[in-house]
Parts: structure tokens; C-alpha cells; sequence
């Protein structure tokens, strides 16, 4: 078996990033040949050190760090993709070759799909996102700051200026998307889809053939097992993720200070300089690195997940549950399986700050503390969403795609 893997990028920058190239390096194990197809930037170094490894590398830059002359025809339909494609798919029989798509959007995207679909090659896409349905990929309004009820490409959808910027951005991506539906006819001639939670399926199941597979891989959690967090012995509670409006800090912000609570928020984004303003006692860590997260969490006594967009998985609450630290998250994210799996927290109503300010006061009893923890640790590890178990899953999937990739 062969596996070309698409992804924008050639080195981690991303959630995404991150599974597709770290599953690319695990497969090398496991198959004949794992082919790696990137646009932007230089290869990752642990992509250059597996073997069985073979790389395609077009080294572009992102679409919106291109000139706009460049990037305005380009970012919808890349030639230059469209154009060497091929040679990959040259190297490979339809028979035995999966083409897996992990993300398009930055730079790649779907110009290389009608080669791929005129050839019968398998074709498996997963699903990070909403780019499937939406031409902006998150079913979010960035002027409202609320989940965009609209139906994709619908009439409404169309006439809403749902990005920050100006309308002309938001035609942009909508005739992007356009020529995906159109030219490139995906989603209607994909017939195997990987998703990552139940949510997302059902938010992508309407724009999908009806012919179309849908197979439940959850990404990879980065976590090695060591002793669980005495989460009941602590008092901080942390936010983790992008300072960004969709993420929801400044929401947890104002929870942690009506409640007197000590808060940590770990990251950076645009909306850094307003969380101290109305918590004027957090503490603001910045960009962590991953152990230096992790070392941090230890300290915490419960992870506040406020997203108010349809987060897709919520990765570090499941990593919060492989740590034994309770979390709190908003109804919109598919975080709530999360929760639901480990028994390790307890679900707010999203952006309502009442709803999160009534969680955090349960969680003042340290016996609910230490209940959501040691529940959380020990259904994580029973099954745990590692590396190992993500490549089983994967694998299984690549089977059947082969075996009946129509």
C-alpha cells in the first residue's frame, strides 16, 4: 500500500499540520511508501528522516503573503499544483495508492483533484474543518462573533459579510469555493471522508453525496502517560489556545474575575491586551511550548474551553482528561464528547457567562475536583488516543477505501 498525503505545508503550523505529517512519519512503519505533497515552505526534519519517504515540495508562500497581483488568481486555482501533481501521481498505481487531503486552503488548493478523481485514484479526505461546506470554513460570523447559521453558498450566505474585512474578501473565498464545488467537484464525487467527532459529521453530512463514507478517526493526542495532576489541590484555572474572539478568553476572563478565581492564559492573539482590563489579576504566560504547557497544567485546577465557534475536536481537553485536569467547556465545540467519554468535567451553555460562572463555583468542592480527575485519567488511559491507536484506526480505513474505493 501507498499513501500520498496532501497538506498545505511541509512542516508543522498547525493542529492539522501536525496530524497529517506526524501520522505521514508513523505510516512509513506500515505501508510501502508514504508520499508527502506540500506547497508552502521547507520540509519539516522529521519528514526528511523517515523512511520510506518520498517529498514534494513546491516552496510557496502562503496565499495571503503573496502579492495581491500573485495571490488573487492563484489562491483560488494553483497552476503550478495543477501542473506537478501529476508527476506524483505518476509514480503510483490507482490499485494500491491512497490520495489523503488533509488541508488546501492556505495555498494548495483543489487544482489537483480532477487528475486525481480522471485517474480513479482512492481518494480520503479529513475533515479539520468546515472548508467542506463553508466558504470560510467555520460556520463563524467575525463581525458578530457568533456561529453563522447560514447554509453554505446559500443565498444568504453569499450576501453576508462574514469576515472581518470587506466584502470583496468574503466574494473572494466564495468563488474559491465555487470552483471546489464546481471544477475540482468535491464534496459531490468524494466518497470517503475521515471525521474527527460526531459533531462535525453531522454539520458536514448535509453538503455530502449521499454515497459518501464517513469513518470516526479522532486525532492523535501528543500526551505521554506520567502521574496524574492533583487537579483538587490546586486553584488556578487555565485557559489554553488563541487570544482570538472565537476561542472565547475574554469570556472566561470576565468569569474568572466574578468569581474571584486565579486564572492563567497560555498562548497569544489579537485580543491579548484585552484580558487584563477585565481580569486585572491574570496572569498572561504567552506562547508556551508544549512541555512548558504541560508543566504549567500542572499547576491548574481545572481547563477553561469557552469557544463559541464549532470547534472540531478541542485536542487539549482530551489532553486535559490524559493529565487527569478537570475542564469546563461551551456547548457549541465538539468538546462535549470529550467530556462525555471521560466523565472528567462538566458543559456550559455557550457565551453565557452566568452558565461558566455557575460551573467554576462547583468547582470549588474539592471532592468534585478530585472525582472529574481521577475520572477523567483513568478512562483516558483505559483507551487511549495516541499515536499507535490513530494509525489502527487509519489504517483500517485505508482498507476499506481500497477495497471498494467507489
Amino acid at each position: 500500500m501507498n499513501v500520498i498525503i496532501v497538506n498545505d505545508y511541509g512542516m508543522v503550523n498547525g493542529g492539522a499540520g501536525k496530524v497529517a505529517l506526524e501520522s505521514a512519519v508513523a505510516l512509513t512503519g506500515h505501508v510501502d511508501n508514504v508520499h508527502v505533497f506540500a506547497c508552502i515552505g521547507e520540509a519539516a526534519k522529521m519528514l526528511k528522516q523517515a523512511p520510506n519517504m518520498h517529498l514534494s515540495l513546491l516552496h510557496q508562500s502562503k496565499v495571503t503573503d503573496q502579492p495581491f497581483s500573485k495571490s488573487v488568481g492563484g489562491g483560488l486555482w494553483n497552476k503550478e499544483v495543477e501542473a506537478e501533481f501529476p508527476k506524483v501521481l505518476d509514480q503510483y498505481d490507482p490499485k494500491d495508492t491512497i490520495v489523503h487531503v488533509h488541508s488546501w486552503r492556505d495555498g494548495t488548493t483543489l487544482s489537483f483533484i480532477p487528475e486525481v478523481l480522471r485517474r480513479r485514484f482512492p481518494l480520503v479526505f479529513t475533515a479539520h474543518d468546515y472548508g467542506l461546506a463553508c466558504p470560510i470554513a467555520g460556520f463563524f460570523d467575525h463581525r458578530t462573533n457568533t456561529i453563522c447559521e447560514h447554509k453554505g453558498m446559500s443565498g444568504p450566505c453569499l450576501r453576508a459579510n462574514c469576515t472581518n474585512t470587506s466584502i470583496v474578501k468574503k466574494s473572494w473565498f466564495s468563488l474559491r469555493h465555487r470552483l471546489q464545488t464546481h471544477k475540482a467537484l468535491i464534496p459531490a464525487e468524494l466518497r470517503h471522508l475521515i471525521v474527527v467527532s460526531q459533531m462535525s459529521e453531522e454539520i458536514l453530512r448535509p453538503y455530502l453525496n449521499d454515497q459518501t463514507k464517513t469513518y470516526f478517526v479522532p486525532n492523535p493526542i501528543s500526551v505521554e502517560k506520567g502521574p496524574r495532576i492533583e487537579a483538587e489541590k490546586n486553584q488556578t484555572y487555565a485557559f489554553v489556545g488563541r487570544f482570538s474572539p472565537e476561542k472565547g478568553p475574554l469570556l472566561a476572563a470576565r468569569a474568572a474575575h466574578e468569581t474571584g478565581v486565579p486564572i492563567i492564559f497560555i498562548g497569544t492573539g489579537p485580543l491579548a491586551t484585552e484580558i487584563r482590563p477585565l481580569c486585572p489579576e491574570a496572569e498572561l504566560a504567552g506562547w508556551r511550548k508544549p512541555e512548558e504547557v504541560r508543566q504549567l497544567l500542572t499547576k491548574a485546577r481545572a481547563l477553561i474551553f469557552p469557544s463559541v465557534w464549532y470547534e472540531a475536536q478541542g485536542m487539549v481537553v482530551d489532553e486535559a482528561a490524559a493529565n487527569g485536569l478537570p475542564a469546563i467547556v461551551s456547548n457549541a465545540t465538539a468538546a462535549v464528547e470529550a467530556v462525555d467519554r471521560y466523565r472528567h468535567g462538566s458543559v456550559f451553555e455557550s457565551g453565557n457567562l452566568d452558565a461558566l460562572v455557575r460551573r467554576i463555583k462547583e468547582c470549588e468542592h474539592d471532592e468534585v475536583i478530585q472525582t472529574f480527575s481521577h475520572a477523567g485519567y483513568e478512562s483516558y488511559w483505559k483507551q487511549p488516543h495516541d499515536m499507535d491507536n490513530h494509525l489502527r484506526h487509519l489504517l483500517e480505513v485505508y482498507e476499506k477505501v481500497l477495497a471498494n474505493p467507489n
